[in-house]
């Protein structure tokens, strides 16, 4: 069979450096691999402050917060209140909190090794890594706990998530993405800007303590994330082709969604909601999702760019993170659900809510996790998917067909639809019998 196309005319090889090129140079030889033992470094130096702050973390979260709450996601007794109004304990939120951050943590610093190994000296996938990492310790009780226990690390551990994680280079694969280019020359300027900001933020603390530096400091905290996605918006609008836009597109949607559930969290529902409120508890918990969008919205923009062969990994990637998520939101209502009711009709706890929402989980992993793979499979692989279909179709249609004009033209309408080529000829070979006869 001759498959004829412009679509199969494409050199594989073009394709990828193309590609290549996309994520910015690419330095060879030594140099790519020092940039990734420097980042394996980093990420085993902020995995050892995660085990080290665990026991302490999971100590505080069962504490109760008096002055200085807002420093990490502490009990305040307006919590505790809340807690005993729907019979919930504190080792109980302390458990789910530990969980989920568990999750948050594996998640982050997994996918920040697998997008550097697989594409080791290139700027991009390395800003991309440093960024996820400096996240998982830029939320949740870990680092926190940590400093508050042993105080000489808070210097350390601000350059740790700041300057390297989140610093100059973050910045970096926020306003250059997807290929690493400063274009227009106004973006190198504001990048310069936020760098020396961060610079003085983490190395001149002092700084801070002027009131008006404190209220410029503040205005560009505040005004990062719409900067950022205004920067990439212009970007996609005016110097990126449409491959590059179809991939910062989700950065933008990620971000975008990152900060009206931010303003609706932590700005508009305070403002509506009691102090005794519960929902001042899920506040704790929703930086971990917070963070999870932009994540997400990373590896989205990753596969549509193509950057990076990890398309089956990248798919599983999203699948388990999805499915993590999804049981992990619905383990902490049906728990936080079921102890309500209980609580309300016989006047106390009761373990068979969490033995009820464990097994609900059980019950629900495949059903949720099939549904969650068909979904993602349709809308981002959605070629792929519709192959695998008429594959196997014709499959069956192979092992029923007898007629072998019927199979050849089933044949061909089976490459036909899968591959879509301009032309498909089809030659049959005459049995060896017959050709020794003839």
């Amino acid at each position: 069979m001759y498959l004829h196309g412009p679509a199969l005319q494409e050199a594989p090889s073009e394709q990828i450096k193309t590609d290549t090129r996309s994520m910015g140079k690419q330095p060879v030889g030594r140099y790519a691999w020092l940039m990734t033992s420097g980042f394996l470094l980093y990420t085993a130096v902020m995995l050892l402050g995660h085990i080290v702050g665990f026991p302490l973390s999971y100590a505080y979260l069962q504490t109760v917060c008096k002055t200085n709450c807002d420093l990490m996601p502490a009990l305040t007794p307006e919590n505790i209140q809340a807690l005993s109004r729907v019979g919930l304990s504190i080792t109980l939120y302390a458990n789910l909190y530990i969980a989920i951050q568990t999750i948050y943590v594996l998640a982050c610093i997994g996918v920040a090794v697998l997008i550097v190994v697989k594409k080791p000296g290139q700027l991009i996938p390395l800003s991309v890594g440093l960024l996820l990492v400096g996240l998982s310790a830029y939320e949740g009780a870990n680092y926190p706990a940590l400093t508050a226990a042993y105080p000489f690390l808070s210097v350390p551990a601000s350059v740790l998530i700041n300057a390297i994680g989140m610093g100059p280079l973050s910045m970096y694969a926020f306003f250059t993405f997807p290929n690493g280019r400063f274009r227009p020359r106004w973006v190198l300027w504001l990048y310069i800007v936020y760098t020396l900001e961060g610079f003085i933020e983490v190395f001149i603390p002092s700084a801070t303590t002027n009131d008006f530096l404190s209220i410029v400091f503040g205005i560009f905290d505040n005004a990062s994330f719409p900067l950022i996605v205004f920067v990439l918006i212009y970007r996609s609008r005016t110097v990126l082709n449409a491959r590059e836009r179809n991939a910062a597109k989700w950065i933008i949607y990620g971000m975008s969604v990152f900060i009206v559930t931010s303003l609706l969290v932590f700005a508009v529902l305070p403002a509506l909601v009691p102090a005794d409120s519960l929902w001042f508890l899920l506040m704790n918990t929703m930086g971990f999702f917070g963070c999870g969008i932009n994540i997400l919205g990373f590896l989205m923009a990753i596969l549509h760019a193509n950057a990076f062969d990890i398309d089956i990994l990248i798919n599983r990637t999203l699948v388990y993170v999805s499915l993590t998520i999804a049981l992990a939101l619905i383990y902490f209502g049906s728990v936080i659900g079921l102890q309500a009711l209980v609580y309300g009709l016989i006047g106390q706890t009761s373990s068979l809510a969490v033995i009820a929402s464990t097994l609900l989980i059980a019950a629900l992993f495949q059903p949720l996790r099939r549904a969650i793979q068909t979904t993602i499979d349709k809308r981002f692989y959605r070629r792929k998917y519709d192959a695998a279909r008429v594959l196997a179709t014709f499959s069956a249609t192979l092992r029923n067909e007898v007629d072998l004009e019927q199979l050849s033209r089933h044949l061909v309408g089976v490459v036909q639809e899968s591959m879509q080529p301009a032309q498909v000829t089809l030659w049959l070979c005459a049995p060896r019998q017959k050709r020794q006869k003839e």
